[in-house]
């Protein structure tokens, strides 16, 4: 400020000196001169120095940043499977369905280990991979064996249906004989038993049930009353549950 006060005085005062009397020049009234200097020295004072630009501070941005849960590795629980298998603690029939009423197949001796491939949980039967069986696969009961591997993976399996049984082979008349006589009939009777699963035998005579006798039963003899001209016809009957089959008849006649 006082140096630029000094420099305007100093610009006045050398007019001044210059606007001095000379020869030829026209003087300007020393009263316009002085107001014009006083004009001059009163802007300079009336005039505010212009203010020093203020520093400008950095603004550093404030940033807003939403902090994410990191999410932590999701753990993925894979199951271990292994094969179910039986092994057998004492040797046991398969059969080709589960349960007594179904054929047996074939006979595995104890310690056998087999794949297991369905089940049937309501009689305890476990549906296996058989390379005896003519099908590839057989039921084995849960009671004799021991269980190891994924069972709990085999599918629930529907069984067959139960097989019917043929009846049993008819017998073969091999030899008989017959007697008359005094009123007295005499017959004995012989056979082949064909049968392998059979219940029992009956003897038939004039299609009445004469006589009971047990399985693998291969004779019979009986004597009855006769009247002279009576005619006997005679088969042999095997019977189970699935029927009854007879054996060709025979026949003769009392005199």
């Amino acid at each position: 400020m006082k140096r630029t006060l000094l420099s305007a005085l100093t610009l006045i005062l050398s007019l001044i000196a210059c606007n001095f009397p000379g020869s030829g020049e026209q003087i300007s009234p020393p009263g316009d001169v002085q107001t014009a200097a006083a004009l001059t020295v009163e802007a300079l004072l009336l005039t505010p120095a212009s203010p020093a630009a203020p520093t400008e501070q950095a603004v550093l941005p404030i940033l807003s940043a939403t902090a994410s849960p990191t999410a932590g590795p999701t753990a993925t629980i894979t199951p271990t499977y292994s094969v179910p298998m039986l092994r057998l603690l004492e040797n046991t029939n398969c059969r080709s369905g589960p349960g007594t009423d179904y054929q047996i197949v074939y006979i595995y001796l104890v310690w056998k280990e087999l794949e297991i491939i369905g089940a049937y949980p309501q009689e305890n039967f476990w549906l296996v991979k058989s390379p005896e069986s003519p099908t590839g696969e057989c039921w084995l009961w849960g009671g004799s064996v021991e269980i190891k591997g994924s069972y709990w993976s085999v599918p629930s399996v529907t069984p067959p249906p139960t097989a019917t049984k043929a009846p049993p082979a008819a017998p073969s008349i091999q030899e008989w004989t017959f007697n008359c006589n005094i009123g007295q009939m005499t017959v004995s009777i012989r056979w082949t038993d064909r049968a392998a699963d059979e219940s029992g035998y009956r003897i038939i005579r004039n299609d009445q049930t004469a006589a009971e006798l047990p399985a693998d039963s291969k004779s019979y003899a009986e004597t009855i009353p006769y009247t002279s001209g009576d005619k006997f016809v005679y088969f042999v009957e095997v019977y189970n549950a699935s029927g009854s089959v007879r054996s060709t008849p025979i026949q003769f006649t009392c005199p």
